[in-house]
């Protein structure tokens, strides 16, 4: 059998094949799209196509054949109205299906009186956290982060000026919180451009396909990788992502 890249096998498209499952899973309760804006390309979207699609390298390619994308589009399927908000049904969709998620998430919500706040949750035993549903290690992490928040880590005026890597620090010491979560929140909630999640499977699955590496790429081999692609990895990531989408389709889709 051909796969996807050309080749009869290799290790990059066996190890990716393995990652269908659990890539479709990751898709399903926040829907991430590679949405294609074309004409309608902002300046910072058009500036990053044409930084990206000028290197010598296996990424340039597909994102040439690919135009300027949106890399932030993130379809949430409930009301989200702030960064706890965000992360609470992140957290609680975790291993969950769509259905199941928003379920959960809005039992969380009318239990709070209809908004996720740092008070509110605080304010809430574990007992009532588990009954709505809620496992314990979500539970805690949606309390520690709210213990955090009421702190002033996530105000929205400290958001705009923090730095990448200082929020970062903050963000995977709420017990958790890991390095994966805090990434997508900074890029896909912040719109920060140039964030990259080294840890993440489909783009460690996108790299060692597009590189054709035997074997898949560590975290740190992935952050050196991704040098090339500053000021605009959080681009480059959604470049990946839709990679991974587009050429090895998964059954979830």
């Amino acid at each position: 059998m051909i796969d996807k890249c050309g080749c009869h096998g290799c290790g990059a498209c066996v190890w990716a094949q393995l990652l269908l499952d659990y890539i479709g899973h990751l898709r399903h309760a926040c829907q991430v799209t590679m949405t294609r804006t074309g004409t309608r390309a902002t300046e910072e979207q058009r500036a990053a196509f044409r930084h990206l699609s000028s290197l010598g390298d296996s990424l340039a390619p597909w994102v040439r054949s690919t135009g300027p994308i949106d890399a932030y589009e993130m379809h949430v399927p409930v009301d989200v109205r702030s960064a706890l908000e965000w992360f609470a049904f992140a957290i609680v969709s975790r291993q969950l299906s769509r259905a199941t998620a928003v379920a959960i998430y809005n039992r969380l919500v009318a239990q709070l009186g209809g908004s996720v706040t740092a008070a509110r949750v605080i304010a809430t035993d574990e007992r009532t956290m588990r009954g709505i549903g809620l496992s314990y290690p979500k539970a805690r992490a949606i309390r520690g982060l709210a213990e955090r928040a009421a702190e002033g880590l996530l105000e929205p005026g400290k958001l705009e000026t923090v730095s990448d890597a200082e929020l970062r620090r903050e963000l995977v010491a709420v017990p958790g919180i890991g390095a994966s979560s805090a990434h997508r929140f900074m890029m896909l909630y912040l719109r920060r451009p140039d964030i990259f999640p080294a840890g993440d499977l489909t783009v460690r699955a996108a790299v060692t396909a597009l590189d054709r590496l035997d074997d898949r790429i560590t975290p740190t081999a992935a952050e050196q990788r991704a040098e090339l692609w500053r000021p605009y990895r959080s681009y480059a990531t959604s470049y990946l992502w839709g990679y991974m989408w587009e050429t090895h389709p998964s059954r979830h889709r």
